[in-house]
């Protein structure tokens, strides 16, 4: 992404690969026909239709025509509904798009049979060709413009009541977006890998404080929508600012809520109604972690009504399986829970409605920035536990990692495990320490969304050893066994663990049973021993663990989920592993006493659990049974070029580490390029129109494993500040050539990076070399500094000039 005239840029990023990256989901060949379809190759079974598109029904029921076996019977029921006399237009034109959903619905589930009754017979057939949905242009600007189109999380902004795609939709209809530099005000024209969509925004000229960068004319379509200009930016946040405010549920409905019934009868021995009801009445305080730490960035968090957690805030004790004996965290994992960790807690209940403005254009910016994280506190918790694991591990055991993530999506785990590596791994200002982390989701647009999460929020610097994946995480079973040092495994679960968040759960009856546990039950255990199955094992000392974590609190889905497996994985005679509770306290029995963390709402958090699980070999075959990766010492550190775009040449450079690359192709190897969102990060797209550095991304090319291949400098706030020509809104700024490193060129057009006070980067273009007196003697003129233009998106911008 990068800012230029008065456009915000975006590239429609995906993997570079031979086969190039689809429009649908980045990493899938694919083609486009002239309506904007998507044809892939799919070798397994498909979930949906084979055909999508309703609008052409006539062209998909032909296609689909030797796949089908349509019920006639209901199809001759509805079509008799639709031609029944009274009805208007409007109900018949309805109930005949049902029907022909519901014949294609139907159309799809007799081709999986199909493909599963065929078995592995079709195994060497060619792989059908199927129509998918592409990436629609409302879509992209959704997510990549987040912040502009005005959705923050306190609701701050015009388009509170709408959402993203409503604000997106505007803006596309108000003329503002641009596809590849034309106008664009059709919302489903679908894109393709390379494409650049621009956002034309508000003039960046001095702003009123507290006010957020908008997209052009969105403060006018607020008001026609609103009625009026007073109640924009209001909206009930699911955060509360004090741990004293007022309740959501009232205490009479509490205690008549089943919910409430049940847990009391199910965690008798643990449950304290004074306390955790007390709790889970009130809403969820607002909890964010630090990636990029100033003590400007600390006197700023307090100012808007933050402060430091503390253990007071938590209540965490570790139990035991079958047992009733509590101890409490560790002190390793307590830290760093504890660690860079904040909570919105303002009990003097004097903030006004400026305050909650300024606190909404804060963290809408410091989100953009990647200086923070906004996270629930006790989703903290699984990575607490992993990195304290492996802090404890020798230097050779952290080096060559490659960790897992098998059910990411939202991102935040990830996001946190990846700013947590950049601290613990050993550092080399050579070539940096290589390592792979891989983010899996099954829901092809919560994947999307989690890698635009993903390279804004998770330190930046290890883009390039990050690979996403959309599979359901059973499919991870294809690989290799042993592949992974480490593993999350936070299963899908029924969720009441978050009942703060979503009230509703407390009060509408019917919102939640304890039946969702057992229906989860089959496929969270099926997760966890293809995690155990992927984990490499240990030698008692040295070695990853897995981390199973739910954000349920219902034992069905967490302790007996866990036995369950665990019985039946070490009850198997033939197999060379053992697996084993890791201790979560000091204890040094943690293990023995088979430790499991139950976290139950209070002050500051919601419900949660946690359990380590380490594997161990029991056969003499331990030497052989560790798998290691491919030595990657000899690969090269080089960008990773792939032309992209249908009407005009242009390249893409990735930035991707050796390991990440080895991983890659084991991924694509066993599981199919389908699989893959992303892989490393894309950092500079060259075309007619000069280079530019992506903003979210240029963390990657100042890190030790590709430090030099493109130009820096790095300046104070002040010098920064001082070195603009005009006023900072027209971006050019004079550096002293002393000041630039690893710049071969001072030619028009070539990119560098900025560092502002050690903290953010900005990325910039140089205009031209401003030459000096000449040198005595020669014929040539001195050239003692150069005019550059800052690129960075404009919320980059103002945080840098905001450092003291």
């Amino acid at each position: 992404m990068y800012y230029d005239d008065g456009y915000l840029h975006a590239v429609v990023e995906g993997l570079p690969g031979e086969a190039g990256p689809s429009a649908g989901r980045e990493g899938e060949p694919a083609t486009r026909d002239v309506d904007g379809e998507v044809t892939r190759d799919v070798s397994a079974a498909a979930e949906g239709p084979e055909c999508t598109d309703g609008d052409r029904f006539a062209n998909a029921t032909t296609e689909c025509s030797t796949n089908s076996n349509v019920d006639a019977d209901a199809a001759t029921e509805g079509l008799a509904t639709a031609e029944a006399p009274g009805l208007s237009r409007r109900q018949r034109q309805k109930l005949e798009r049902k029907l022909k959903k519901k014949q294609m619905k139907q159309q799809a589930r007799d081709l999986k049979r199909r493909r599963q009754s065929e078995g592995s017979a079709t195994e060497g057939s060619a792989p059908l060709q199927r129509k998918v949905t592409p990436l629609r242009l409302h879509q992209f600007i959704s997510t990549a413009f987040r912040s502009e189109l005005n959705v923050a999380e306190n609701g701050t902004g015009h388009f509170v009541k709408n959402g993203p795609r409503a604000s997106a939709h505007h803006a596309i209809l108000q003329g503002v977006v641009r596809v590849n530099g034309e106008v664009c005000k059709l919302g489903r024209t679908a894109l393709q890998h390379g494409d650049v969509i621009s956002l034309q925004l508000e003039d960046e000229t001095p702003r009123m404080e507290g006010e957020l960068i908008s997209w052009r004319g969105s403060a006018e379509v607020a008001k026609s929508l609103e009625g009026n200009a007073a109640g924009n930016g209001k909206r009930l946040s699911r955060m509360a600012s004090s741990a004293d405010a007022e309740p959501t549920v009232q205490k009479d409905t509490l205690v008549e809520c089943e919910m409430v019934k049940y847990y009391r009868e199910k965690l008798a021995k643990v449950w304290v109604p004074e306390l955790h009801e007390s709790a889970m009445a009130r809403p969820l305080l607002l909890t964010l972690r630090v990636l990029i730490g100033t003590p400007a960035l600390d006197r700023e968090l307090s100012d808007v009504g933050f402060r430091p957690v503390s253990e007071d805030d938590v209540s965490l004790q570790v139990g035991s399986l079958g047992g009733s004996s509590m101890r409490p965290l560790s002190k390793a994992a307590m830290q760093e829970l504890l660690r860079d960790t904040w909570i919105l807690d303002d009990s003097s209940g004097k903030r006004s409605e400026a305050n909650e403005k300024r606190l909404g254009v804060f963290l809408s910016e410091a989100r953009v920035t990647g200086e923070v994280l906004q996270q629930e506190l006790t989703s903290m918790i699984p990575v607490a536990v992993l990195a304290s694991h492996l802090k404890k591990q020798t230097i050779p055991e952290r080096t060559n990692l490659q960790l897992l993530d098998l059910c990411a999506a939202p991102g935040s785990k990830t996001c946190q495990l990846m700013s947590a590596l950049e601290q613990i791994l050993p550092t080399d200002d050579t070539d940096g320490v290589d390592f792979t982390v891989v983010a899996n989701e099954l829901n092809p647009q919560r994947a999307n969304w989690m890698r635009h999460r993903l390279h804004q929020q998770s330190g930046g610097g290890a883009l390039s050893n990050l690979i996403v994946t959309c599979a359901d995480g059973r499919d991870y079973a294809k690989m290799q066994p042993n592949s992974f040092d480490y593993i999350i495994c936070d299963v899908p679960c029924s969720g009441d663990g978050t009942v703060r968040k979503s009230p509703k759960i407390l009060t509408v009856p019917g919102k939640w049973s304890p039946k969702n546990a057992e229906k989860n039950k089959p496929v969270q255990k099926e997760l966890l021993k293809v995690g155990l199955d992927l984990l490499k094992p240990s030698n008692g000392v040295d070695g990853g663990i897995l981390v199973y974590s739910t954000c349920s609190l219902n034992p069905a889905e967490n302790e007996e989920a866990i036995t369950e497996v665990l019985e039946d994985l070490n009850g198997n005679g033939e197999s060379s592993f053992r697996f084993e509770l890791v201790g979560l306290s000091d204890s040094e029995s943690g293990a023995a006493h088979k430790d499991i963390l139950r976290v139950l709402p209070a002050r500051a958090h919601g419900g949660f659990f946690v359990a380590g699980i380490r594997k161990l070999v029991t056969s003499r075959e331990s030497d052989t049974i560790r798998v290691k990766r491919e030595e990657s010492n000899d690969m090269e550190h080089e960008l990773v070029q792939q032309i992209v775009g249908s009407s005009e040449k242009a390249t893409m450079s990735y930035a991707i580490s050796p390991g990440t690359r080895i991983c890659h192709k084991e991924i694509t190897d066993t599981m199919g390029n389908e699989a893959i969102v992303s892989c490393g990060v894309a950092v500079i797209r060259e075309d007619a129109k000069g280079k530019h550095i992506l903003q979210q991304d240029c963390a990657a090319l100042v890190s030790p494993i590709h430090r030099g291949l493109v130009g820096y400098a790095q300046l104070s706030r002040a010098e920064m500040a001082a070195g603009f020509i005009k006023h900072p809104a027209f971006r050019e700024l004079v550096l002293s050539v002393d000041k630039l490193r690893y710049v071969s060129s001072l030619a028009l057009g070539t990119p560098l990076i900025v560092e502002v006070g050690s903290a953010l980067l900005l990325h910039a273009t140089i205009l031209k070399a401003i030459h000096q007196n000449p040198i005595q003697g020669s014929a040539t003129t001195a050239t003692e500094s150069v005019a550059v233009k800052i690129l960075a998106r404009p919320q980059v911008l103002q945080r840098a000039l905001a450092l003291p």
